[in-house]
């Protein structure tokens, strides 16, 4: 299915570029990401704070349809709390950096309003976690400690969609990114903690056409 899912995204980006690139508009964008895991007892409280930023393409195919690939840096991952735990106060975040190449299809449903929908695939590039936390209102922990990459896939993809205002030359929208591929590896210590969770971001972001 992977094999499947990255071939698919590759011929989608190839072929809009090889026909159209002449009437592309290249840009950069960015903002912010709130992200989680699909884990059993997640809600909004482990919502993670992150950024997203990086560059785009939009190659018309009509007056109402184009394709846009983009080369984005994604900060995703979940956010723990303590604050209902009866020995500590405090959370911890466990960080996921990744690339992100999505291919969205935009599908104009106005003169300056867009819906976007596409296939994703993501490079992890490195994990950490960093703790702030009061035990027993004595002990303090503020600690960041790098996890070794090899304990999760390193290739992460899924679905993208969402809605953007096209305002010449300044872009604005947000998108939601639902991972297909768990993060941890079975038979791993990271399974152990994370099971088949899953990546899912919520992005805001502004951006500049060229």
């Amino acid at each position: 299915m992977k094999k499947i899912f990255i071939v698919t995204l590759s011929i989608i980006l190839i072929s809009g570029t090889a026909l159209y690139a002449q009437e592309s508009q290249s840009g950069i964008k960015g903002g912010l990401n709130l992200s989680s895991l699909t884990t059993d007892g997640n809600n909004d409280k482990n919502l993670k704070t992150g950024f997203h930023a990086g560059v785009f393409t939009k190659i018309p195919l009509s007056e109402s349809f184009a394709i846009q690939p983009e080369l984005m840096y994604s900060g995703k991952g979940i956010k723990l709390n303590y604050d209902e735990s009866a020995f500590a106060d405090g959370e911890t975040k466990f960080n996921l950096n990744y690339i992100d190449l999505p291919v969205k299809l935009v599908f104009n449903l106005s003169e300056d309003f867009e819906f976007q929908f596409g296939p994703y695939v993501a490079y992890l590039i490195n994990a950490n976690v960093d703790t702030n936390a009061e035990v027993l209102d004595f002990w303090n922990i503020e600690s960041s400690d790098e996890l070794n990459r090899e304990h999760f896939h390193s290739l992460d993809y899924g679905l993208t969609a969402g809605l953007g205002f096209d305002l010449e030359p300044l872009i604005l929208g947000f998108n939601y990114n639902l991972g297909l591929n768990q993060v941890a590896k079975n038979d791993d210590t990271s399974y152990d903690i994370l099971g088949d969770a899953k990546n899912s971001v919520i992005r805001v972001y502004v951006g500049m056409k060229f």
